[in-house]
């Protein structure tokens, strides 16, 4: 199995034939914008937007049950949230297959820094993708 792409974009859909369609792809840097509550207190938006990988499969990998675990860190390595775990399997064909993993999400980012997505399947590495997060400047 092998990671063929993996990045963020602003919002993703998938389709049916096991295509997706994206909303501003590539991301890598986010601006962290606050906003201060009722009670006046500042506080982080979260950063919203779609994680995609697509994963290429042998033939000898179809029909099978694979676990693929995400997670996500910041720069010192520590989880910023629980890993997110879920199921695949992708039928069987006479060529490779694919699979996409389409992962909208809200992020609770706290603070700037440098932060990375890791996809393991079946207990395997197979990449990684980092971003940074600036605070939003004043003009």
């Amino acid at each position: 199995m092998v990671l063929k792409n993996m990045f963020l974009c602003d919002a993703a859909t998938a389709h049916p034939d096991n295509t997706f369609s994206v909303l501003r792809g590539g991301i890598n840097r986010f601006t962290l914008s606050k906003i201060k509550d009722s009670k006046g207190t500042i506080k982080n938006l979260p950063m919203t937007g779609a994680l995609i990988a697509t994963l290429e499969l042998e033939r000898t990998e179809m029909g099978k049950l694979h676990n693929v675990e995400i997670a996500f860190l910041n720069a010192d390595g520590k989880r910023i949230l629980p890993d997110i775990r879920a199921n695949f399997q992708s039928p069987m064909s006479q060529r490779k297959s694919y699979h996409n993993i389409i992962l909208n999400m809200s992020l609770d980012i706290k603070e700037a820094g440098e932060y990375c997505f890791y996809i393991n399947v079946d207990g395997h590495e197979l990449g990684s993708l980092g971003f940074i997060a600036v605070e939003k400047t004043e003009n």
